[in-house]
């Protein structure tokens, strides 16, 4: 019965939020909020826990579920499909002006080639998923027929604590996709993976428009031999640009501080 009661107790003590972590000097004149979550004790790491609860449009975040519809659909059948890009897009960044297969598309973040195959998979089924993932509002309204599809036009939102969440949920096969799509998906999300462990993260950003703010994310998760971590990195500031170049070094430098990943130098 000791044991017994030792082994609730400390349970609901890992499960009970971290106090919140200093990470001031990673936010320094920037309006901006990060979640960590401990997989394995369910313990979490917040700083500006108010902001986490914001809900924001998640931009090009939005391609992890988005390639998951794509390949559950059959939008896009396998990693490699490609799509031949239209010169008539003018796309506006160099990367984005050829042709794109899922896999590149999804690393280049090609928002031409994940918004032709969402009208490809339908508005209807985008939403379905979209509500069977339980994502931040699951609001599709803005549709994906005009030049800014919902997951940017700010119909869909989510929040930092609402991506760890989808992401642990993703990890745990507990999205109700099938095996195939679960395992494609969770490979085309590679960003960094070494004997240490794997990283699986996505960039975002949205720049203002109307009433729309600026947005930047890095979002994801890492999987070490001792457990897992998920992530969720939110800024927003007047000045695009330098949030915009900061998201991943940002990201990268706290999940080092918190002894997720390597510090720059250190061995992998």
């Amino acid at each position: 019965m000791r044991t017994l009661v030792i082994l609730v107790l400390t349970w609901l003590l890992a499960a009970i939020p971290a106090a919140g972590q200093d990470l001031s000097k990673h936010f320094q004149g920037i309006d901006g909020t990060f979640v960590l979550l401990d997989g394995r004790t369910g313990a979490f790491t917040r700083w500006n826990a108010a902001r986490a609860d914001q809900r924001f449009a998640p931009c090009s975040t939005f391609k992890i579920p988005n390639t998951a519809i794509l390949l559950e659909t059959g939008a896009a059948p396998d990693p490699e499909f490609v799509v031949r890009y239209d010169p008539t897009l003018k796309a506006s960044r160099e990367t984005w002006r050829h042709d794109h297969t899922l896999r590149s598309a999804y690393r280049d973040s090609v928002l031409w080639y994940y918004h032709a195959l969402a009208k490809k998979a339908g508005l209807p089924a985008e939403t379905r998923l979209v509500k069977q993932f339980g994502y931040g509002n699951a609001d599709t309204g803005g549709g994906v027929d005009g030049p800014r599809p919902f997951w940017i036009d700010g119909s869909l939102r989510i929040s930092a604590n609402e991506q760890v969440a989808f992401l642990k949920r993703l990890h745990d096969g507990a999205l109700g996709l099938s095996a195939r799509t679960d395992s494609l998906t969770k490979a085309i999300m590679i960003a960094e993976q070494t004997p240490a462990g794997t990283l699986r993260a996505k960039t975002g950003a949205c720049q203002p428009e109307g009433d729309r703010q600026v947005t930047v994310w890095y979002v994801g998760y890492v999987e070490k031999p001792n457990g897992v971590w998920y992530f969720a990195l939110e800024m927003g500031d007047k000045d695009f640009g330098t949030v915009f170049d900061q998201r991943v070094s940002k990201s990268r430098a706290i999940l080092a501080e918190l002894g997720i990943l390597p510090a720059p130098g250190d061995a992998k």
